[in-house]
């Protein structure tokens, strides 16, 4: 099975990068049950890190530039006649892949050259149609724009989530029976686990001895606003709780937005509470996870959720918002919490912070069994990916 896998994601989007490198990791865990040889296409900006650790999938990196036809006068000239008269989409894409005999083609919207190529496109959310508002209005045009393409147009349409199925049904019914659930699993490797320096991790970012950890780019989606005025509400009451917060406090769709809540931190008397790191080395974020009474995905709006996913992988306490998706990805977790309610997210913190009080992080025997669990998420990830090369679309 030869597959072609381009790289989605860059330092700004994170979880596009995490998506590709997860199925990568889920891929290698089947290895022994399919012979699939991946080919990723990237760009100069998009970095993978930990790749390395692959154990048997057959892989090949190429950068997109190297790989493929350059755009010179002449290929333009027959790539305009291809779209034209052969409905080539992309001919620069399609023409390497049907010359190279790839099997799947993924996540991109392509022709299927007359049956040719099999191709599957994948679609993250639809944050745009519920949250309008939530980043620029030309980003919202341009989403609102190519998730329709993909939706109406593209031979197989990936979600990860039943919930984000509905959606793309009941938004674009030409949709119907081209879309395949796909929910992917996280890899956290086992060697990880052996780490034990947390006293250096601590040091090196200043960190208090018990805390939470929210680990979401600061974009309005993310419900910043409801965990910090939770936290405000506990001060309140004289409970002080230090929050970490990982991940990129500037978001380009809505530049203006990260201002507006770190105004929130002094409104709420929780400057010196909140541990604002910003991007940091992914491993030592895991520590960080392991080190944390409980790890917060307070979202209002996801496809599915990287964080409850990690937090599963650990086996670490979830503080959920009470959103469907996360329902379908958490269930019958009692720390989830009405989403935009600060006063039920406020009682449930309260109420693990005295459970756990005598608890020390991480708990390693936990995490190990977890660890060992969660391995058939990640293979059921990885069957499902061959499922969908074999899914043969159905439309009206």
């Amino acid at each position: 099975m030869k597959i072609a896998l381009f790289a989605v994601g860059d330092a700004a989007w994170q979880g596009g990068i995490q998506y590709i490198t997860n199925l990568l990791f889920a891929l290698d865990a089947i290895a022994d049950e399919e012979t699939i040889e991946v080919h990723l296409f990237k760009n100069e900006h998009q970095h993978f890190p930990g790749l390395e650790k692959l154990k048997r999938l057959q892989l090949t990196i190429s950068a997109v530039n190297s790989v493929f036809e350059p755009f010179s006068l002449y290929n333009r000239l027959v790539w305009f006649v291809q779209r034209k008269l052969q409905g080539r989409l992309i001919p620069r894409f399609e023409n390497y892949f049907l010359k190279n005999k790839f099997d799947f083609v993924f996540p991109i919207r392509l022709s299927d050259c007359n049956g040719r190529l099999n191709v599957g496109a994948w679609i993250a959310d639809f944050q745009y149609h519920h949250f309008p508002d939530g980043a620029n209005s030309e980003t919202t045009r341009k989403a609102e724009q190519l998730i329709g393409d993909i939706a109406n147009n593209a031979r197989k349409v990936v979600l990860s989530s039943n919930y984000c199925q509905n959606d793309c049904l009941r938004l674009f019914p030409l949709s119907e029976g081209k879309t395949f659930v796909m929910p992917f699993a996280v890899h956290i490797d086992k060697s990880v686990l052996a780490f034990n320096k947390f006293e250096e991790v601590r040091a090196k970012y200043s960190l208090p001895e018990k805390f939470l950890i929210v680990a979401n780019l600061f974009a309005p989606t993310k419900n910043h606003v409801t965990l910090f005025n939770a936290l405000g509400i506990l001060k309140r009451k004289g409970l002080i709780i230090d929050l970490v917060c990982t991940g990129n406090i500037v978001d380009y769709r809505n530049q203006s937005y990260a201002n507006d809540i770190l105004k929130m931190l002094t409104e709420n008397g929780i400057r010196s509470q909140v541990h604002l790191l910003g991007l940091i080395d992914r491993n030592d974020q895991v520590a960080m996870f392991r080190m944390s009474t409980a790890m917060v995905q307070p979202s209002i709006n996801e496809g599915w959720s990287t964080s409850v996913e990690e937090a599963k992988c650990l086996g670490k306490y979830l503080l959920v918002s009470d959103i469907d998706v996360h329902r379908e990805q958490s269930r019958n977790n009692p720390l989830m919490f009405s989403a935009l309610n600060p006063q039920s997210l406020a009682d449930k913190i309260e109420e693990l912070w005295n459970d756990t009080s005598s608890t020390a992080f991480p708990e390693t025997e936990k995490e190990s069994r977890a660890n060992d669990n969660y391995q058939n998420q990640i293979k059921d990830f990885g069957r499902r990916f061959v499922e969908l090369v074999k899914f043969a679309p159905k439309t009206k």
